[in-house]
């Protein structure tokens, strides 16, 4: 019996569309931080993932080269998310008092309204810490701090140059409040806070007085 000429010719492999590998990356994301969240940073593999996805462990490292990328691709999305809303919320405001009060309360919004992904970049215990991070991830962390330094800088009096070393000063210690405060509401759901809202407006308030005061003062 003559045999069919394309019966011994492997079936070609199905190119995707620009569209289809960024849903598909979307996809293994969205998978690796469930895993991350509900496992911890050892129970995500490549084949872990290749598995729950139902393609070949090639086809997760032919978007990321290894673990670490992969990681690096969990923190750089969140950080972009971030950066972008917080960029948004100090359009149209009149002055950088109220660039400052937006900024802080987007940075609680963003992460009350994310809070295992707070957990996943804060809180676990196996994940890897901020200093152990890939090189990728440098890019989007440097941005956000950066725009967390100039609106710092930007609420000196008009015509002074604040001194650098309060304005560092004055970021730490709005970060200091503000993950202060996250912690607690994210991390410690349930403690018994007697006012959440007021309390959240206090540290804002408290923040929005320190950093002025902080780039107003000369230079000790």
């Amino acid at each position: 019996m003559e045999q069919s000429p394309n019966k011994d010719r492997p079936t070609p492999r199905l190119r995707r569309g620009p569209a289809e590998m960024a849903a598909l990356k979307r996809d293994m994301l969205e998978r690796a931080r469930t895993i991350y969240r509900d496992e911890g940073v050892e129970a995500l593999s490549m084949r872990r993932l290749a598995q729950e996805l139902g393609i070949s462990t090639m086809a997760i490292y032919s978007y990321f080269a290894n673990k670490q990328a992969l990681l690096d691709g969990l923190w750089i999305e969140v950080f972009e998310a971030l950066t972008d809303e917080l960029l948004d919320a100090g359009n149209g405001r009149d002055n950088a008092r109220q660039v400052l009060d937006a900024h802080v309360r987007c940075f609680f919004d963003f992460w009350e309204r994310h809070p295992e992904q707070f957990r996943m970049i804060y809180m676990s215990q196996s994940s890897a810490s901020l200093t152990q991070v890939g090189e990728a991830q440098q890019p989007v962390y440097t941005r956000l701090l950066g725009l967390i330094h100039e609106r710092v800088a930007a609420c000196a009096p008009q015509g002074r140059v604040p001194d650098e070393t309060e304005v560092r000063k004055m970021t730490d210690l709005m970060t200091a409040k503000t993950m202060g405060y996250l912690l607690l509401v994210v991390g410690l759901p349930r403690y018994p806070l007697h006012d959440r809202e007021a309390l959240r407006d206090r540290i804002v308030q408290d923040v929005l007085r320190d950093v002025a005061q902080g780039v107003s003062e000369p230079p000790h």
